[in-house]
């Protein structure tokens, strides 16, 4: 029966679930080590240090951990903080001021409230230097993504069209394959930061 199972899933969703089984493989210690290691080569990032506003990722399951990062910046308000919510087939950006302001969304995820006064637009992006940080599942060193299949960070790439808006994807080093079946819908990342190196 499993066989069967294996056999309906399309190329992606077995390359999916391949790596996301080997990131759900690392020990909670190895995720905490490598993810502070990846936090600390993205803050060596000229982006990264230049950035006014810095749009994040609330980590779920067995991703690159952010929540230090996120706490950090909140405390020490160097950064305007935005973080994802779902509205539909979409993901918003909204202003976050303390983990207060978090509240259980999708799928379980901490997200913010809806606040129109807090809302992310991509003219801000035109006012000040701006960075988006991007979760998913499996990755290629020609800065392929592939996702979780929602298509959310797609969209929402494609609808920025040509603001200054640099994304840099989160992984680890396990997460990196040979090659990622890129489809027309599909929205490279403008780098790839594990817990060794920078792929550009």
């Amino acid at each position: 029966m499993d066989q069967m199972k294996r056999n309906d899933l399309s190329p992606r969703q077995v390359l999916r679930n391949r790596y996301l089984a080997y990131r759900n493989s690392l020990s909670p210690a190895q995720r905490s080590e490598m993810s502070a290691e990846v936090r600390t080569r993205l803050q060596q990032e000229d982006i990264y240090q230049k950035a006014r506003i810095l749009l994040v990722y609330m980590d779920y399951r067995s991703e690159v951990i952010t929540s230090p990062l996120v706490e950090e910046l909140l405390l020490s308000g160097k950064k305007r903080i935005f973080a994802p919510r779902v509205e539909g087939m979409d993901i918003r950006f909204y202003e976050v001021f303390s983990l207060s302001d978090f509240t259980t969304g999708y799928q379980g995820i901490r997200e913010p409230r809806s606040d129109p006064d807090r809302l992310f637009t991509f003219q801000l992006a035109r006012k000040e230097p701006s960075l988006l940080l991007v979760p998913g599942a499996v990755f290629d060193r020609n800065r392929g993504r592939m996702g979780y299949g929602k298509g959310f960070y797609d969209r929402f790439l494609s609808a920025k069209g040509e603001c200054p808006l640099i994304s840099a994807a989160l992984a680890f080093d396990c997460q990196i394959a040979g090659k990622v079946p890129v489809e027309a819908h599909d929205r490279k990342p403008d780098m790839i930061v594990t817990n060794t190196e920078t792929i550009r």
